[in-house]
């Protein structure tokens, strides 16, 4: 096979990796300001996805965990917004079935309520805006709902307990033995 004058023969060798074809003795050494920093060292975790995930992404099932999760707990606070509403009727209920009377609601019973009610919306809206915050950060956010739940769960048992104690009538009921 001829080449035409003028122009270099092809090389058919590989591409040199790492100085492997450089001649005896020969060692290179870069300009000092040429110099990269060095990466600092990276723990090490051993999985069998781990070359197949880079670091610091997150599972693919924590995205649609955490949107549903977000959706539940939307549906949640819905729903411990319409207890919370629905609890003098409740207690109502509660004084037809005992034989105690009317139920005359404290003056303090519909601001608890509506008190209530925006913390309910405020514990969702803190949670939702953390957990998307961390998926668009590329971080696990699945747990900040969770947190979200047990928090909404424990202020709607302590509004409920403040607004039934504030009637002296069930108070002096289930006192008694």
């Amino acid at each position: 096979m001829s080449t035409p004058a003028g122009t270099p023969p092809e090389d058919s060798r590989p591409r040199p990796q790492y100085g492997e074809l450089a001649p005896e003795g020969w060692s290179w050494t870069p300009a000092p300001d040429a110099v990269p920093p060095v990466p600092s060292a990276t723990p090490t975790t051993s999985g069998p996805n781990q070359a197949a995930r880079a670091r610091g992404t997150v599972p693919a099932w924590d995205r649609p965990v955490t949107l549903a999760l977000l959706v539940f707990g939307l549906l949640a606070t819905f729903f411990a917004v319409g207890v919370l509403g629905a609890l003098p009727q409740a207690v109502q209920m509660l004084y037809t079935q005992q034989d105690l009377g009317d139920y005359t609601p404290a003056a303090s019973v519909a601001g608890l309520i509506t008190a209530g009610s925006f913390t309910e919306a405020a514990v969702w809206l803190a949670s939702a805006a953390g957990a998307i915050l961390l998926l668009v950060r590329g971080k696990r956010a699945f747990y900040l709902p969770l947190i979200g739940a047990v928090v909404a769960f424990v202020v709607i048992f302590v509004f409920m307990s403040v607004i039934l104690a504030t009637d002296p009538t069930l108070l002096t009921f289930y006192s008694q033995p």
